[in-house]
């Protein structure tokens, strides 16, 4: 009798395919992601650079100086690049999928009081916060958000300064406050006319000390607690096309 054929034969699939649930879409029609998915619309890819092994050596030993220095704001992100017309609660719910909120902060702008595209989320966990980072190039409408770490006060003069940080505190007996975003040709008289209402007792610039030029910021120290509270409340108020950012002056002294 002649051997029967051994060749194994494919079994049928006899289980029924599971139906998946249909993605959630925010109203611009876009499918919201949740914890460990993916953006649904990838962002526009720009033409690959090949980077350099030595500078990529450097870039990751920086990254991860700073991780050691803390430069970054433990579970706190930053979300830029959003629609104008968003609105509080549609970020909420969107940071929300991935961990429960501590704070949410929309960036207003100074004259009209309107949403400028700019939230500072802060989640009540890190790894939650970590998570959230998905969302970097996520399409809202036509607009492509931005998501990334909030760095805390400036350290490092490798990378900009953003105002992506908590605001000094008043220190005791303090009358300075610091001043900037400065156009380079803001002379004292415009500033004095600037707060006029205000007394001040003197106005130091700091100096670019090889050209000489105004480095666009500047201390002012005033003649009483009032004048100084009243500046500090003018926080993001435009001069000269510019919204200007004034704060408590830091003490240098330990």
């Amino acid at each position: 009798m002649a051997a029967e054929d051994q060749t194994p034969r494919t079994q049928p699939s006899t289980g029924k395919s599971k139906k998946r649930k249909k993605p959630k879409k925010d109203k611009w029609g876009q499918t919201i992601p949740t914890a460990g998915d993916h953006p649904a619309v990838e962002p526009e890819q720009e033409p690959p650079v090949e980077p350099v092994p030595a500078a990529a050596a450097a870039a990751q030993e920086e990254e991860e100086e700073e991780e050691a220095a803390g430069i970054y704001e433990n579970g706190k992100v930053v979300a830029s690049g959003l629609p104008y017309t968003i609105t509080e609660e549609e970020i909420r719910e969107l940071f929300e999928r991935f961990g429960p909120l501590g704070s949410l902060q929309l960036s207003r702008f100074p004259d009209s009081g309107n949403f400028r595209g700019l939230a500072f989320v802060s989640f009540e966990s890190n790894e939650d916060a970590m998570k959230s980072l998905e969302l970097d190039g996520f399409k809202i409408g036509n607009r492509f958000m931005r998501v990334e770490r909030c760095r805390m006060a400036a350290g490092s003069k490798r990378k900009r300064t953003t105002e992506f940080q908590t605001d000094p505190e008043k220190a005791d007996g303090c009358l300075s406050a610091y001043v900037g975003n400065l156009k380079w040709d803001v002379t004292e008289t415009v500033l004095r006319d600037f707060f006029k209402s205000l007394k001040i007792g003197s106005i130091r610039f700091a100096i670019n000390k090889r050209t000489g030029d105004s480095r666009g910021f500047c201390h002012i120290d005033f003649e009483d607690d009032e004048s100084l509270e009243k500046a500090v409340g003018m926080n993001q108020f435009e001069l000269h096309g510019r919204p200007i950012k004034i704060a408590y002056a830091v003490s240098n002294r330990g």
